[in-house]
């Protein structure tokens, strides 16, 4: 009797086990098709001999942006060199007329192609190109450019405090002194193999095991004491005071530089005044390099969301910067180091340009940078395509 009643209790258990493993097949199964992500190619990123970081060719890239950012599920194409494309095995313009170069700020992969500025200027009709990637510098905008080697045209780069600040990973400064060997190597990994780890990587049953592995951890939430002040702004730029009455924590932030830059030259310190020349010599190297294309070249500076009151509200509050939705740090002192330094070269001020934007849109947040991602959005891209368009226009 008691063998019996175990017997049926092993079959009922199995049976169970069995229609739950054969459920979750079909939702796996479903998952599969549903996720975008299975949709990623199986390696994104590639080294090139001619530049370190970029997009591997053909592929395509899937990202969803944060919830208060929006939530989209993004797509991402690539060319044969790794350039953003419209579609799936597109193309670029071979012959344009204007060249878009920069870092995330031009790559842009948290909207489609079509709502980035270069994307709706090639809509309407222009011939432009745009080549940038996440954490480029000056020196992998050179490369870029000396890549493309279009001939004749207007290149147009985006500069961006990190490529200077010295606290920066991947700034000019860190990129001379970390000895970075470039190789080519952009092999796709293939095969049966691939497509098992990527649908693994994807699967809900590692979502699962993440789910069960987060559990037993408590965070403990970490209070940041957030900047407040305006010593940082583009009427203060001579007085060096806010950066003597910073507290010791804020010094070792990677914030620490973009209060810095925002002074000029007389309150940088000998770190900062190194990186900014270093800057300066790959600008410089870059300018030869336009020269001998016999092409035309603007630099601009980005802002970040920090230069203008509550832009990317919530990225300017992690540990690294530790800035209140207030502050307003500048970059205008930066940008013209550089353009007194090459005063053959034409620099265009950002922050002016957005800044008017940000005054007419009053108290509004995130209108311009997203609050996690902390990039322009689409409604910033829209403004600077019409922005790009009028001088186009009006040097035809």
């Amino acid at each position: 009797m008691n063998w019996t009643k175990k017997n049926l209790a092993f079959r009922v258990i199995l049976i169970n086990i069995s229609v739950l493993v054969l459920i979750w097949f079909f939702l796996e199964v479903g998952n599969y098709f549903a996720n975008p992500f299975n949709k990623i190619s199986h390696r994104v990123q590639c080294y090139y001999d001619w530049i370190f970081y970029n997009y591997c060719p053909n592929i395509t890239d899937v990202q969803r942006n944060t919830r208060d950012d929006g939530g989209e599920v993004i797509f991402t194409y690539t060319n044969n060199i790794g350039q953003r494309v419209g579609k799936l095995k597109g193309d670029s313009e071979l012959n344009p007329d204007n060249v878009y170069i920069g870092d995330s700020f031009i790559q842009a992969d948290e909207m489609d192609f079509d709502s980035t500025f270069y994307g709706r200027l090639r809509k309407s009709g222009y011939r432009v190109a745009a080549l940038g990637y996440s954490s480029w510098n000056i020196i992998e905008y050179r490369e870029a450019i000396e890549k493309l080697s279009v001939r004749g045209t207007h290149y147009h780069v985006f500069l961006m405090p990190n490529d200077i600040n010295p606290l920066y990973y991947r700034s000019v400064y860190a990129e001379r002194r970390a000895d970075i060997k470039r190789k080519l190597d952009i092999e796709i990994p293939s095969g049966l193999f691939s497509e098992f780890r990527s649908a693994y990587s994807n699967s809900l049953f590692k979502k699962l095991i993440l789910i069960i592995k987060s559990l037993p951890k408590s965070r403990q939430e970490k209070t940041i004491n957030l900047l407040k002040s305006d010593g940082f702004t583009s009427e203060r730029v001579d007085d060096c005071s806010p950066l003597k009455k910073l507290e010791e924590e804020y010094k070792s932030k990677l914030s620490f530089d973009y209060l810095v830059y925002s002074k000029n030259p007389i309150c940088w310190d000998e770190m900062r005044a190194a990186a900014a020349h270093e800057a300066l010599a790959e600008l410089e190297k870059l300018v030869n390099s336009v020269g001998e294309l016999n092409s035309n070249l603007t630099v601009y500076m980005i802002p970040p969301g920090w230069s203008f009151s509550q832009q990317n509200t919530n990225g300017r509050k992690a540990d690294y910067y530790s800035f209140d939705d207030s502050l307003i740090v500048t970059t205008e002192p930066l940008l013209n180091f550089f353009a007194h330094s090459m005063p053959n070269v034409n620099f265009i001020n950002l922050e002016k340009l957005i800044g008017g934007w940000v005054d007419k849109c009053g108290d509004c947040k995130n209108e311009f940078y997203f609050s996690d991602d902390g990039h322009w959005t689409p409604e910033t891209h829209r403004r600077l395509a019409e922005y790009f368009s009028k001088s186009l226009n009006s040097s035809r």
